[in-house]
Parts: structure tokens; sequence; C-alpha cells
């Protein structure tokens, strides 16, 4: 990683893990934009991004387009995934298993396995089938967990309460098979936990308590936390935050947007401040720096304590 601003003036600041990360991933959700833009936000900040999802919108966009963007994000050694829908419709079309090499010779070297759109009842054993089938060749796979609808989703009881025991079912039968890693639904969280910081301290025990029984059973380092990219900013602030507050500063976030990793960096490090959690919320690892805490002070966690 070349030399930051920070490092060139000689400023300390919180340690950040460096890629190829094991725990602290982010993952951005490319909503379609222009491959010149991708490109400046890497050369900026592509030391902390480790996974792009290439969202439904690029089916419309030229294949050639889709190539340039794909070796932009691997030159900045970004993993590249298409969005799960890719691989629902081609399921849904019974084309996976052409899909599947098509997708490769693209680029993309991670593949997710989801039932995020579709209303039928997850085939746990088909999709652990799925992964076998991609492993071979040569993906990365992510599963999910959740739908952003609780109609038709096994993992809930209501609108905001988590079925654990099925939850932790899932994640087990994905983990079991091969996934890499976990995405659990983004919308599915924000309606358990809240999104607002008045909601989010006021479910505390009660949203909150269930993400983080189901996050102990599993392992949060297996888990990436989504926070829906399509949400207002300061919705997505807050949850952010709130993930940093539960898991520490190297959480995995899912769906940030790429004009945004900067943010997320400074979130991460305690240097951004976020409205509705009173001191906890304000400038936390400075303030705690400037208290001469000791190194090993849970800064972030301070939310937890209010």
């Amino acid at each position: 990683m070349e030399k930051t601003l920070q490092q060139f003036l000689g400023i300390a600041w919180q340690e950040r893990s460096a890629k190829p990360r094991d725990r602290g991933l982010t993952m951005v959700m490319d909503n379609g934009w222009p491959v010149s833009f991708v490109e400046g936000m890497l050369d900026q900040y592509g030391a902390y991004l480790d996974v792009v999802k290439l969202w439904d919108p690029h089916l419309r966009a030229p294949e050639r387009e889709i190539r340039r963007k794909i070796e932009a994000y691997r030159r900045h050694d970004v993993r590249v995934q298409p969005g799960g829908i890719f691989m629902e419709v081609a399921r849904l079309q019974g084309i996976e298993r052409e899909v599947m090499p098509r997708l490769a010779d693209l680029g993309f070297n991670v593949i997710e396995i989801s039932g995020t759109a579709t209303g039928a009842e997850r085939d746990l054993d088909q999709e652990a089938d799925l992964i076998g089938q991609a492993r071979k060749l040569g993906f990365a796979v992510f599963g999910e967990v959740g739908k952003k609808f609780h109609d038709a989703d096994a993992t809930r009881r209501s609108e905001d309460e988590i079925d654990e025991a099925a939850t932790i079912r899932e994640f087990r039968a994905l983990l079991d098979a091969g996934a890499e890693r976990v995405y659990w639904e983004g919308h599915l969280l924000r309606r358990v936990m809240g999104e607002e910081p008045a909601e989010l301290l006021a479910k505390r025990h009660r949203g909150t308590e269930q993400v983080m029984r189901v996050a102990r059973e599993i392992g949060p380092e297996r888990i990436m936390f989504e926070v829906s990219s399509l949400r207002p900013l300061l919705n997505r602030r807050v949850l952010q935050f709130w993930l940093v507050t539960l898991f520490g500063t190297e959480v995995n976030i899912g769906n940030a947007r790429l004009e945004e990793l900067g943010y997320l960096e400074a979130l991460r490090s305690g240097s951004h401040p976020v409205h509705g959690f009173g001191r906890a919320g304000d400038y936390p690892w400075i303030r705690a720096y400037e208290e001469g805490r000791p190194a090993d002070y849970a800064w972030w966690a301070e939310a937890l304590q209010r």
C-alpha cells in the first residue's frame, strides 16, 4: 500500500488491518458507475475495498464495459462478484450450469448463492450442490441468509423478529457446504434492529440481542453484515456505526457505496461523528486518545453503555 497522507504528515491513527484480510472486509455494491469513476475511486481508496458486487443494472450494459470494469477492480486486488439475482434468475431458467463458466470467463471470481428475490422455499441441498459446482470452477462462494420482505422469509417470525434456530440452520448449511462467508440481508437487519439512533437504542435488548446471539453462534468473522445502499445516507451511517459498536472495527460490512469508502474507513477508525448517540458518537477514538485512554480501550463500544 502506498504512503497515505496521514503517514506523510506523521499523524498517528487507529490501526486497520491490511489486505488480504480475513476480517474487517468491506463489500461495495456497484450500482452501475462508469469505469472512469471506478478507477478514480480505486486509486484513492482501493486499499480498503475487498469485494465488489456488480448489481443487476449491469445486465443491460455492454459486455466489453463489464470486462473493463472487472479488470479495473482486480488490478486493485478487489474480488468481483455478480449480484445474487444473476444466479437466482439463471436457476429459475435452468441455465445455471451454462452461466457460471461464462461468469468465470468475464473475470468474476466470487459467486453468491442466495434466494432473496424469489418467493419459493429454499432447497438447501440444491444450494449445497451449486456451491460445490461453483468451487470446482474456481469461485469463492458467498451465501446469503434472509429476504427483503418477511412474508416468505423462513428466518423471521415477523417483520422485526428473527427465528434464531432457523437462521442459524441456514447459516450453518451454507458454510458447511463450502461457502466462505454468508451475507446477512440488510433489509432484514434494519427492520430487526432499527436504523435510527433512538430506535436502535430502544430495541437494543430485543432485535440487537437476537443478532448478537446468532453472530456468536456462527462467528461474526464469517458473516457479511449488509447495510442497504438504497437507504438514506444518515440511516446507512448509523447502521454502519452500530455494527462497529457491536462487533468492533474489524466487522465485515457489505453493500457500502463506492463513493463513501473514505467515510466508512473514518467511521471504522473513530474519527467521524455519528449523531444521536451522545458522546459515544462524538469522534470516539479521537476523544479516547485525548483523554489518555489505554491502547486496548474499546472506544467503539461506548454506545452500548448508554
